[in-house]
């Protein structure tokens, strides 16, 4: 968009002529609709940033996901006002939820979690004094129409949607207000579609397709499919405490859950003694065998954010505390039963399950007042502790995938092929300095082998993990050599030079 100095979303495909289906386009998951590549989820914040990244480049456009955790803390603190009815956990909420959840990571790159959460959660606000009496119908129209907002940027805002208005209209009808109720559901639904229509339209105009309707429709209809992986993403974004789909990593994750739970209860009962405190010393040990292993995604919501556990175990006590509660655990199945697969365990805290973290942590955080001190400091610390781990692994891996994508645009092959599906996307500051294509599979490998012989092309380096190869050369090709390049912390790629026979 910088470069063609106009709102045209088309990344285009320097090898469209020889693969018009886009088979191996360089990035992963690119959509083709009405002649234009396209490879984004949400044109509304890429709209909203264009005109900081014109001035201030990709740091100054990070302010967009910046404002989204702030206004995601400050909508903590409301909450944790109308649970504690007014009584502390308010600027608590909002710190712990600003610097030391999940929250905190989001804010550091350019995705659209942060604000799509902050809708959400503000939503959940109106939500929560539409049901306490506090305010009127117009509420459930507002509270409709920022789930409608945050659903033009995730996809799982409308299962939040269907779940948060859901369980407001059962408040409602449990209080005998069926008429406002009915009413109240239909206004949500109808603040919900404006957003949406409204983006709609936007991507209509500007790329011909209402990419994010189809984004949604799409995950929608693979809903329950191939369930067995479904499961493991589950475990994995409930309680894994390392990015493996393993039964180590979901038991270690399980023990930390059971070990957080009994130190909230055993803390909070007066007369406890030292009970509390192997709980805590063993929550420790385990984070800290975590972080032994390396820097690396924490993947699971629990381990990222321990506060959570509090208001699981401790919250319950009050009507506004279960509504946030069981908002947060309903909507849990629904997303893991739709969301997208093969990226839970690239990913902090399971960015998909980011609102119920904050319900649970705001919980957490007013629920922390019934534990001793000592207990209450523990539990906040590890919530610090593991999301200065985070943060150190987001600059860790935000640099070296920068040197590792400049050392690949200076690289003299012509082109390059990536057996990595989203390496070229991670290394889209470079897209246009080099020309890439992307073929994971051998299948794909080889299609790609015939695009560039289509294409004129004598020279190719093929980009992998080191250790995936040796990798032999193409019929007709010849291996030139291996080069190893510096990717991220204990991860190197090969880069092996073909060259036509």
């Amino acid at each position: 968009m910088t470069a063609r100095h106009r709102l045209d979303p088309d990344i285009g495909y320097w090898a469209e002529r020889w693969d018009p289906a886009g088979r191996v386009h360089p990035l992963y998951y690119t959509t083709h609709p009405n002649h234009r590549w396209v490879n984004v989820t949400t044109l509304a914040m890429l709209y909203a940033a264009y005109p900081l990244y014109l001035v201030g480049g990709y740091r100054l456009a990070l302010l967009l996901p910046m404002l989204g955790s702030v206004l995601a803390a400050l909508a903590a603190r409301a909450l944790a006002r109308r649970v504690g009815r007014g009584s502390g956990g308010g600027w608590g909420a909002f710190w712990i939820v600003g610097l030391a959840s999940p929250i905190a990571i989001y804010a550091l790159d350019f995705w659209e979690h942060s604000l799509g959460v902050a809708a959400m959660a503000w939503a959940a606000v109106l939500l929560l004094d539409l049901v306490e009496g506090r305010r009127g119908s117009l509420a459930a129209l507002a509270a409709g129409g920022l789930f409608g907002v945050a659903a033009t940027l995730r996809n799982e805002a409308f299962v939040y949607g269907f779940v948060a208005v859901g369980l407001a209209c059962v408040a409602l009808l449990v209080r005998r207000r069926v008429a406002f109720s009915v009413a109240a559901g239909a206004l949500a639904s109808a603040g919900l579609c404006v957003p949406l229509l409204l983006n709609a339209a936007m991507e209509r105009a500007t790329m011909g397709d209402p990419a994010r309707l189809h984004r949604a429709a799409s995950t929608a209809s693979g809903a329950g499919a191939l369930a067995g992986r479904r499961l493991e993403e589950a475990l994995l974004n409930a309680v894994a405490i390392t990015p493996l789909q393993e039964t180590g990593s979901y038991l270690v994750g399980a023990v930390l859950v059971l070990l957080l739970a009994f130190l909230a209860v055993r803390a909070s009962r007066p007369g406890a003694g030292a009970g509390p405190v192997p709980a805590a010393v063993g929550v420790l040990v385990l984070y800290v065998l975590r972080f032994d292993v390396g820097l690396g995604f924490v993947p699971s919501l629990v381990a990222t954010t321990p506060v959570a556990v509090v208001g699981l175990t401790l919250g319950w006590s009050s009507p506004p505390a279960r509504y946030l509660l069981a908002t947060g655990l309903a909507a849990l199945p629904l997303v893991w039963a739709t969301q997208f697969q093969g990226g839970a365990a690239a990913q902090w805290g399971g960015r998909y399950l980011l609102v119920s973290g904050l319900l649970f942590a705001v919980v957490g955080v007013v629920a922390l007042e019934h534990l001793r001190p000592w207990a209450r400091a523990a539990a906040v610390g590890f919530a610090v502790l593991v999301t200065a781990f985070g943060l150190a692994w987001t600059a860790t891996r935000t640099h070296g995938v920068a040197r590792e994508g400049a050392v690949l645009a200076g690289r003299p092959e012509p082109v390059l092929v990536s057996r990595i599906g989203h390496l070229a996307r991670e290394n889209g500051a470079f897209y246009r300095r080099h020309r890439w294509l992307t073929a994971p599979s051998d299948a794909d490998q080889a299609f790609a082998v015939r695009v560039l012989e289509r294409a004129g092309i004598t020279r190719f380096g093929l980009v992998d993990l080191e250790g995936n190869g040796p990798h032999r050369p193409p019929p007709g090709w010849r291996t030139v050599g291996t080069d190893r390049v510096d990717f991220l912390s204990g991860f190197k790629l090969s880069v092996t030079t073909f060259q036509m026979a």
